[in-house]
């Protein structure tokens, strides 16, 4: 069985011309270049950084179809409305909200998490009905 040196591995190790340039030495880019990419980069982050600054969370709208005025609340994504008055409409009883202005599609305050900006309207039946 052959020994390996040690000493003989440094010696080929030396041999071995080092890569200029490191990392990026197949990097067909100037220093401008670069330059400009990075600062488009950081303009791009700032403006990301603003939109998120002023858009924080979702808004939903209440319609009350005639009833009370609720305000409307921001929310975060996938997070719950959070519990309000039910409006009053003289005459009409509230059946809940709804993601369309026809009141087909219920939505529940309680179950139903955001995900998006959106106008909840509200539903009505006839008192007596």
């Amino acid at each position: 069985m052959e020994e390996k040196n040690p000493a003989a591995g440094a010696e080929e190790l030396q041999k071995i011309p080092p890569k200029k340039g490191g990392l990026y030495a197949k990097v067909k880019m100037s220093v401008r270049s670069a330059n400009i990419l990075v600062a488009v980069l950081i303009v791009a982050m700032i403006a990301v950084t603003i939109y998120i600054l002023n858009h924080n969370g979702f808004t939903v709208e209440f319609d009350t179809n005639g009833g009370s005025q609720i305000e409307s609340v921001k929310v975060m994504h996938s997070e719950f409305v959070p519990e309000t008055a039910d409006p009053v409409k003289e005459g009409w009883v509230f059946t809940g909200w709804y993601t369309d202005p026809d009141c087909t599609v219920s939505f529940d305050l309680e179950t139903d998490p955001v995900t998006g900006s959106m106008t909840l309207y509200a539903g009505w039946k006839k008192a007596g009905s």
